[in-house]
């Protein structure tokens, strides 16, 4: 049997790269939130409603294996390459209650790009249920979310280094 939701929640996740390409080039790419299931290997589909800013809501699509679910996203942090020459994209996600989050940062010529994931909190009993029986427990299923995360970020410095 599965192990159960922690009843303390889960730690936060991190992951980050270096990527030889400028803010704006990486921040052209991750701030098209549509082509973000290009990358991640979990998402299947981001909806936005309205062009992105902090408050735009939308909707995911994710699946592991066979398991599909959906999702809400609400941005809480837009913030596009400014004179300090860094970048930050955070967003809500519900049901879980936690926060996603990208930080992109000028290191030497490249960009310094952490991906974020808040602790996250004791669930709901829907979350628990499908965290137990469809994604192998909540830890098993952060294993993956973690290793996810580096793909991502594999992924993104790939692209961005190939426009250079």
């Amino acid at each position: 049997m599965p192990p159960e939701f922690p009843s303390q929640g889960l730690p936060p996740l991190e992951a980050e790269v270096v990527v030889a390409a400028p803010v704006e080039t990486v921040w052209t790419l991750l701030s098209d939130l549509r082509s973000m299931s290009e990358r991640s290997p979990e998402t299947v589909r981001m909806f936005i409603a309205a062009a992105p800013k902090v408050g735009s809501r939308g909707l995911n699509v994710n699946r592991k294996g066979a398991v599909v679910w959906p999702t809400t996203t609400r941005i809480t942090r837009w913030k596009p390459p400014t004179h300090d020459g860094s970048a930050a994209l955070a967003f809500h996600v519900g049901p879980t209650d936690v926060e996603w989050s990208y930080e992109l940062t000028p290191e030497g010529s490249g960009t310094r790009v952490v991906e974020r994931r808040t602790a996250l909190p004791r669930a709901g009993l829907t979350v628990r249920l499908a965290g137990k029986w469809f994604m192998g427990g909540a830890e098993n299923h952060d294993v993956d979310l973690l290793d996810g995360m580096h793909r991502t970020l594999d992924a993104l410095r790939r692209d961005a280094e190939a426009l250079g």
